[in-house]
């Protein structure tokens, strides 16, 4: 398939909208560079049609990462799959923009580094009062098996300890239920936590990565998920449980995940 078609099918795929931003170039080697295509490809969505811009609340500071497009029905109807197409277009708050950045930073990742699975992406799911911030399901494409399912938490907090007091203990009540009402298969779910601190640039991309002020940043959020998973996370389901600092989100397919006795793992 066309570089042209894959974006808009990731795009659909991911639930319709992303910036610029959340599609740069993987492969490109300059931070100038992991953008120029990119925004190339979305200019000429617009000129055709394909997509459209989503109004913000005030004025954006960065409107590469900031601002987000949506998939036309046209844009559906080009990539053959109009009878997915979900209008999209809702003005925009710029008061959770770096969370919804990161929320697609994730999904687009696991599309473009598991080419051989299918994932579905659901953002509303509730089960048992949980509601991540994306529910995954995931599906080989090679051959028919169980399905796994990954429920996705985007954790951008000050300090690790509000991560197992605010969302972890909700997970355990949701899993001890689940098992209690028999409702679920429990080895089919991966609880993955994603973390990093309020100070991080979520916006950078792994090429900005090399600035010595950066390097220091991704050791210190490295420790705070290491200090997340050895005080606070070692009791809990080894195999229920993973955790990773989002800066690695370019790379998840990596030996990046923790898991609660501590070992780093694939997902």
């Amino acid at each position: 398939m066309r570089t042209y078609k894959i974006l808009l099918n990731n795009l659909l795929d991911i639930g319709g909208v992303a910036t610029i931003n959340n599609f740069y170039s993987h492969k490109a080697k300059t931070p100038k560079g992991c953008l120029l295509y990119t925004r190339k490809l979305f200019k000429s969505y617009l000129e055709n049609g394909l997509i459209e811009k989503i109004d913000t609340i005030g004025k954006p500071a960065n409107k590469a990462r900031e601002v987000f497009y949506c998939l036309t029905k046209r844009g559906a109807h080009y990539i053959g799959r109009a009878n997915e197409y979900k209008y999209r277009k809702y003005t925009r708050s710029p008061a959770n923009v770096m969370h919804e950045s990161m929320k697609f930073d994730i999904a687009i990742a696991l599309l473009r580094l598991f080419p051989h699975y299918k994932f579905t992406f659901r953002y509303n799911l509730n089960l048992y009062g949980v509601c991540p911030d994306i529910f995954v399901k995931v599906e080989h494409l090679d051959f028919k098996g169980q399905s796994k399912f990954f429920l996705v938490e985007i954790e951008r907090k000050k300090t690790v300890d509000r991560v197992f007091h605010e969302k972890i203990k909700k997970y355990e009540e949701m899993f001890v239920e689940i098992a209690r009402k028999k409702s679920h298969n429990l080895s089919q779910f991966t609880a993955l936590f994603v973390y990093t601190d309020i100070w991080f640039d979520v916006f950078l991309r792994h090429q900005e990565y090399n600035d010595p002020k950066v390097l220091e940043h991704i050791s210190f959020v490295n420790n705070l998920v290491k200090n997340l998973v050895n005080h606070y996370c070692k009791n809990l389901s080894d195999s229920r449980y993973r955790f990773m600092a989002f800066h690695n989100f370019y790379c998840l397919n990596d030996l990046v995940w923790h898991t609660p006795q501590g070992n780093r793992v694939k997902i």
